[in-house]
């Protein structure tokens, strides 16, 4: 066995995972990660998400010498038949994306594959998905590089980012973007102040009413729209939203208010090199002045002069999955190619992803079968 193999193992108990809290922080600065890699979202996903369902921790890290060079905190699931189990990343899944915490040396790669194969061969998963992963990242060719992981499916998807790094001032980088976007969010901008007293706000590392509100809109946007995600109307992710935001201050809440009443939120997060966007809504009474874009200016100019890297750089601001068109002019077309897993790494995990997929097969034909047949 290799060095790197004999310095990797899993932490199964929260408390083992406490205790390396301080070198984990330490970690995650050093290599520059984002949000969903910090100990706190982690830890909230874990305490409010995982473990109220029976999931099972398998924290997979690599330690030398006390020092901490990788981790990659995974949970073990239990359908109710009982008979597989599936391994997902310890996140709540809301399209945040995932990736290995890990230091950034020439050997970082090795290491990586090296973690990913421990948490296999120890905790037995039969199958696995990882969702959003940035091609060419640690997590990714680290799948490709385990033949042990059977790919069944895996879907492409784009993730646009504000590339700020090299921007001297906000003046320069709004001169480069669309002329005409602009000019239609500053006018919905001066009728939206016709409606009364208009004012933005940040509010960080503090309790605020504005997170019931935002799922409460978020909700009515959803029956709207038909666009039912799970996590929308799960109450343990509003909890997990909810102490994140109010505990730890590198999670933003941006509010657009009428009148001292909010009618746009967004969240947002700060990590030691990029700065990403992770909900935003608003109240559909005020759709026509676009407050969402509205609040997309003061959130962008926000970041990009109260916050840079450890090179006094600015940070890059990703969006997260999905081609929307403010994504697109924020980000002037720049894009992270994503590609999301959905692997079996036993002979039953592939049996049930098989049937799995008979079964929505069998569904969608039925489907169509029935709309074929329909009177008209």
């Amino acid at each position: 066995m290799t060095l790197l193999a004999r310095d990797c193992r899993i932490l199964k108990s929260i408390d083992e995972v406490l205790s390396i809290r301080t070198e984990w922080d330490r970690l995650w600065v050093d290599a520059r990660a984002g949000y969903l890699l910090s100990f706190s979202y982690f830890y909230e996903s874990w305490n409010t998400i995982h473990r109220p369902q029976g999931a099972e921790l398998c924290c997979v890290v690599a330690i030398e010498n006390g020092r901490l060079l990788a981790v990659l905190p995974m949970v073990l699931l239990r359908g109710r038949v009982k008979l597989w189990k599936s391994a997902v990343i310890c996140s709540p899944e809301a399209a945040e994306g995932c990736d290995i915490l890990i230091e950034r040396t020439a050997e970082s790669q090795a290491l990586a594959t090296a973690l990913l194969k421990e948490f296999l061969i120890s905790a037995r998963p039969d199958v696995v998905s990882f969702f959003f992963v940035k091609l060419g990242c640690h997590l990714e060719v680290a799948i490709q590089n385990l033949a042990s992981l059977r790919i069944v499916s895996s879907y492409d998807n784009e993730m646009p980012y504000a590339d700020l790094k090299a921007e001297v001032d906000w003046a320069s980088y709004k001169h480069s973007l669309s002329k005409h976007y602009e000019s239609n969010v500053a006018r919905k901008s001066r009728r939206l102040h016709e409606q009364g007293k208009v004012n933005m706000e940040v509010v960080r590392g503090v309790p605020t009413p504005t997170i019931e509100w935002l799922f409460l809109q978020k909700r009515k946007w959803s029956e709207r729209t038909n666009k039912r995600g799970h996590w929308v109307f799960s109450s343990r992710y509003q909890e997990f939203v909810t102490k994140l935001f109010a505990s730890d201050p590198r999670f933003l809440v941006f509010v657009l208010k009428l009148d001292d009443a909010p009618i746009a939120v967004k969240l947002a997060a700060i990590s030691s090199s990029f700065a990403s966007t992770m909900m935003i809504t608003y109240d559909d009474k005020y759709e026509r002045f676009s407050p969402g874009s509205i609040l997309d200016e003061f959130m962008m100019r926000h970041i990009f002069e109260n916050y840079q890297d450890s090179d006094r750089k600015h940070l890059d601001i990703d969006f997260g999955p999905g081609l929307e068109h403010f994504k697109l002019h924020w980000s002037r077309g720049n894009v992270h190619p994503t590609k999301s897993f959905i692997m079996a790494a036993s002979h039953s995990g592939l049996a049930k992803l098989r049937i799995d997929q008979s079964r929505v097969r069998i569904q969608r034909l039925a489907s169509r079968f029935m709309q074929a047949v329909r009177p008209r």
